[in-house]
């Protein structure tokens, strides 16, 4: 489970960021918490500001420090940047750091990146034992011989040497080792154990998807009668999903001519290529998620079909509301957090009804119940802003500063009493983080 985050010099945030998922002392929302060696650290967290604030940002920033630890520098975008408001920024390292549990074990890990020439200015990994002993795993710092506090034998050590002498200025250590083989009993297999944390990060953006839809709806492993009860509680009108099979060449006829034929082709070659227990194969092409296989010499194209009480009449995804579409986008994410993976959405109320997503909310702590994942949110929907539904130490803000800066805090910071009334007194100005709007006067020219 994360246990901090903090971030320096990255897009919006200028100075060090800090964000926790340490539990505070509150006794409500007893659900909303997790014990895990004896810390307490929350399910879900929620971040609320105006519009270019820099919500957005803070989830960029957690997935960047995802990404290019488990695939290195190479996958940094152009838009992963320093803050460029201030010039002086260009020259200074971006800075992430973050704390996470595994298992009984606490893991504190960092980097210093520079964004020009995407080399590593310092890395370091800690670990902290139960008996809150503290352990360097290893410190890296530019022009500096790479450190460690690890008891490593004569065979670990000659590895962990290699490893070193190995490593590229542009490249993450904890990338290189943790690729590796190594063996459980290994003392190098702190390496694996964090590195392998990442991969539980699912990140999920306004139009992105965390899961094929074809692989969890119609995966006949996938729980599909409590899925179509949850999106009839959810009131889509939606009353059964069934599978939409039909010769591939009428299935794409809503592309181009010559698209349809390049399309055919190469999936033709494709299919033909596979060896005999792989005739199956998935494929998203013009907002279509279909599900493709070889038969008979035929290739096929399968999708879900949705049907709203009449089986004679199917709808397909395309046909429904972008609050629907939201849905078959967000649900099977109940699942990748019951297995105790740590969600990460921006945006979840986009296309939700207000009352649409806080009974998500509310059943993704029903359904999670007693599994140590987690949910963190950016949003716009004010009503969540009710102690009634979160705790205090669950709502977060991010503000613009005056020099365009991100500030991220808490609504722990104000010590609220558990029966205020707090989205007034957010409205009203008192916890910042709200749009200000230019008293201006328009002129319309009328001719």
């Amino acid at each position: 489970m994360l246990i901090r985050f903090a971030v320096e010099n990255y897009n919006s945030f200028k100075g060090q960021q800090i964000f926790s998922m340490a539990a505070g002392k509150q006794t409500r929302h007893a659900a909303h918490c997790f014990t895990v060696n004896g810390k307490r650290l929350l399910k879900s967290s929620f971040f609320f500001g105006a519009n270019a604030s820099g919500k957005s940002n803070f989830v960029r920033a957690l997935d960047f420090m995802r990404r290019i630890t488990l695939m290195g520098t190479e996958a940094i975008r152009y838009n992963d940047r320093f803050f460029r408001i201030d010039s002086a920024y260009k020259e200074k390292p971006g800075v992430f750091q973050i704390d996470f549990i595994v298992k009984k074990t606490v893991f504190s890990y960092g980097f210093a990146i520079d964004y020009l020439t995407h080399e590593i200015h310092a890395e370091w990994l800690y670990r902290l034992d139960s008996s809150e002993t503290e352990t360097c795993i290893f410190e890296r710092e530019q022009g500096l011989p790479i450190r460690t506090d690890l008891r490593l034998d004569k065979n670990s050590r000659l590895r962990f040497e290699v490893y070193c002498e190995d490593l590229k200025p542009n490249e993450l250590f904890l990338n290189e080792v943790g690729n590796k083989k190594i063996d459980e009993n290994s003392a190098l297999h702190d390496f694996i154990a964090a590195y392998e944390w990442f991969k539980n990060i699912i990140v999920v953006y306004p139009g992105s998807h965390a899961r094929n839809k074809n692989d969890f709806f119609l995966n006949p492993a996938s729980n599909t009668d409590s899925m179509i009860e949850m999106l009839r509680a959810f009131d889509t009108g939606i009353e059964e999903i069934k599978k939409g099979k039909q010769l591939a060449e009428k299935a794409f006829s809503f592309l181009p001519d010559e698209v349809k034929k390049d399309v055919l082709n190469d999936l033709e070659k494709n299919m033909r290529e596979r060896s005999q227990d792989k005739t199956r194969c998935t494929l998203e092409i013009g907002g279509y998620q279909f599900e493709i296989s070889l038969e008979e010499g035929e290739i096929y194209a399968e999708k879900i079909m949705l049907d709203h009480g009449n089986p004679a009449e199917l709808f397909e995804l395309s046909d429904e509301s972008d609050g629907t579409k939201r849905l078959f986008d967000l649900i099977p994410l109940y699942e990748l957090g019951q297995k105790g993976k740590i969600i990460v959405i921006d945006e979840l109320d986009r296309s939700f009804h207000s009352k649409l997503t806080e009974e998500y909310i509310k059943r993704f702590f029903e359904i999670t119940k007693g599994k140590d994942c987690q949910l963190i949110c950016t949003t716009h929907d004010l009503n969540l802003m009710d102690l009634k539904i979160l705790r205090q130490d669950e709502i977060w803000f991010i503000e613009r500063e005056k020099d365009h800066s991100s500030r991220v805090y808490s609504l722990s910071d104000y010590k609220q009493r558990f029966d205020k009334n707090i989205l007034n007194d957010y409205l009203i100005g008192r916890y910042g983080a709200i749009p200000c709007f230019e008293d201006n006067e328009w002129k319309v020219d009328s001719e």
